[in-house]
C-alpha cells in the first residue's frame, strides 16, 4: 500500500472525492472545498492518501 501525505491547493479539490469513513464530518461537498482552498488567506489542509483513498485529514 502505497500512503502519501497531500497540502491541498487551489484545484486540487478532486483528490478528496474518493473517502474513506468517517476521515470528514459530513460528505465532501465540491463546491465548498474548491471555494475554501481558492481563498486567499486560508490556512491549510493536509490529507492522508492510501492507494488514492483519503483516509485522513488535518486543517487549521
Amino acid at each position: 500500500m502505497k500512503v502519501e501525505i497531500i497540502r491541498l491547493e487551489a484545484g486540487d479539490d478532486a483528490l478528496v472525492m474518493r473517502v474513506d469513513e468517517d476521515v470528514f464530518d459530513e460528505p465532501v461537498r465540491p463546491d465548498r472545498l474548491a471555494v475554501y482552498l481558492r481563498q486567499p488567506g486560508h490556512y491549510f489542509m493536509i490529507v492522508a492518501l492510501a492507494d488514492d483513498l483519503v483516509v485522513g485529514q488535518w486543517r487549521r
